[in-house]
C-alpha cells in the first residue's frame, strides 16, 4: 500500500527505505524508533540501506535504498500504514 501511495503522489523516484529488517515489528514502538531514525539520517546526510531488500514486489516500484550512502538531506517524510487502518506521515526537515 506504501508503494500505491508515493506513486499516486509522484514520489516513486525519490529514495525511501523500510527499517523493519533492523528491528521487527515493535508494534506501538515502531513510530517513534523509525521518526528517531529517519531524524538521524536527515540530520547526518545518509540515505540508509533497508536491510534484506532484494528486490521491488508489486506493480508500483519504488526508489529502495540497497546501500547506505551519503547525500544532502533537508526533508525527510516517515510514513506508517499500521493495523487496522492507523495510518500516520511525519514531516522533518532541516
Amino acid at each position: 500500500m506504501e508503494s500505491i501511495a508515493l506513486t499516486r503522489a509522484g514520489l516513486q523516484l525519490v529514495p525511501v527505505n523500510s527499517f523493519k529488517g533492523y528491528w521487527g515489528h515493535t508494534l506501538g514502538a515502531a513510530g517513534i524508533i523509525e521518526s528517531i531514525a529517519g531524524a538521524y539520517s536527515l540530520f547526518h546526510n545518509l540515505l540508509i540501506n533497508t536491510l534484506g531488500f532484494s528486490e521491488p514486489a508489486g506493480t508500483n516500484p519504488v526508489a529502495v535504498i540497497s546501500e547506505t550512502r551519503e547525500v544532502e538531506l533537508n526533508t525527510c517524510l516517515k510514513m506508517a500504514s499500521g493495523f487496522g487502518g492507523c495510518n500516520a506521515a511525519l514531516i522533518f526537515q532541516k
